[in-house]
């Protein structure tokens, strides 16, 4: 698949960013290795969840390439309050990710793009409030969908 202009920048931007390696510190790690993505207005039409597919792929390879011989953990999730994609890497001796939140660990990339391209970036009604009838609903936990891949 062939990248629009938009993910083809994107990548430009992120596939050579140098890595910190971080084995004491996951947060510091997490922090220095984070990037977050979210298109223009104008953007947008042109975004498709297998376009986030496709670009998250070309990122894993290229950290693939450049962390020959480290064990680290990429993984990418939607920030639904800053309207973002995330993607960072730790190293795998943390034995976790940096979120204290309740997270559900997929290998399905097409989950997370799904979720921001469809469920938000496309979405005209996200993050609306709810309806009266919305109100008297119970509460339901929040639970992080991230994808999980190690690297190399």
């Amino acid at each position: 698949m062939t990248l629009s202009t938009v993910f083809s920048n994107w990548l430009t931007m992120a596939k050579d960013d140098p890595v910190e390696i971080d084995p004491d510190d996951i947060n510091h790690e997490a922090r220095a290795n984070m990037w977050s993505f979210s298109p223009t207005d104008e953007e947008t039409p042109q975004i498709h969840a297998a376009d986030i597919v496709a670009f998250i792929g070309e990122v894993i390879a290229a950290r693939r390439s450049a962390l020959a011989g480290e064990d680290m953990l990429f993984y990418c999730w939607h920030d639904a309050q800053c309207r973002q994609l995330r993607f960072s890497l730790v190293s795998r001796s943390h034995g976790r990710l940096p979120f204290r939140c309740e997270l559900r660990e997929t290998q399905d990339m097409a989950l997370i793009a799904e979720r921001v391209v469809n469920g938000d970036w496309r979405n005209e009604d996200f993050m609306q409030a709810p309806s009266e009838e919305g109100d008297a609903q119970e509460q339901v936990p929040f639970v992080l969908p991230v994808f999980v891949v190690a690297v190399p």
